[in-house]
């Protein structure tokens, strides 16, 4: 063998170790394809939030703004739904949307919700939604400038995956410093909105 096919040969050597050597890691799933289907699993809030904008934007609605109290005035609830392993607006005759956010002292001039269970997936949620008349006027309600959005998991129910997502408006604030519309009790003005 010629000294030139010697020399070749710890080049040619490097590169099947290289070719060996594990191959990357697959790319990660987009957060709305999340299988959120376990215990640890939770709802991308800022996926979430850029995907309803998107969608707002289309059809010329101005954004919303994610609100944490409400995120988690959402997690309590699909919590409550989830334990009950039932789908609703009112799963224990007291819970209705107005009522919730009276008992966390949350002030609104106006607010709505989507329930759901049996997505797995943030797409399949919005989709979901989306092909629902009363659910998509509810996601492109132009009096809407705040959202919370959770789900919550049950290994026992057949459904699994329980999402909440609440919109609102808060109260206006005049120049005089008094609240105009706020609603402490009572039922939202906003019509609320059940998929199963």
């Amino acid at each position: 063998m010629s000294r030139r096919a010697f020399a070749l040969l710890p080049l040619l050597a490097a590169l099947v170790l290289a070719a060996c050597q594990s191959a990357p890691p697959p790319p990660q799933k987009p957060a709305f394809y999340e299988d959120l289907a376990s215990p640890t699993a939770r709802v991308d809030e800022n996926k979430a939030l850029s995907m309803l904008n998107q969608y707002r934007a289309q059809s010329g609605i101005a954004p919303l703004a994610l609100d944490p109290e409400l995120s988690r005035i959402a997690q309590d609830y699909a919590r409550k739904m989830a334990a009950a392993d039932k789908m609703g607006h009112d799963v224990d005759g007291h819970s209705l949307l107005g009522t919730r956010l009276k008992s966390y002292g949350y002030q609104f001039s106006n607010a709505g919700e989507n329930v759901a269970a049996g997505y797995h997936t943030l797409a399949e949620a919005f989709s979901g939604w989306r092909q629902s008349p009363p659910h998509d006027r509810g996601m492109k309600d132009r009096d809407m400038t705040l959202m919370g959005i959770a789900t919550a998991y049950n290994p026992n129910s057949k459904y699994k995956v329980f999402w909440c997502l609440i919109f609102a408006h808060p109260p206006v604030v005049t120049a005089g410093g008094t609240l105009m519309g706020a609603t402490t009790g009572g039922m939202a003005p906003a019509t609320t909105f059940t998929i199963r």
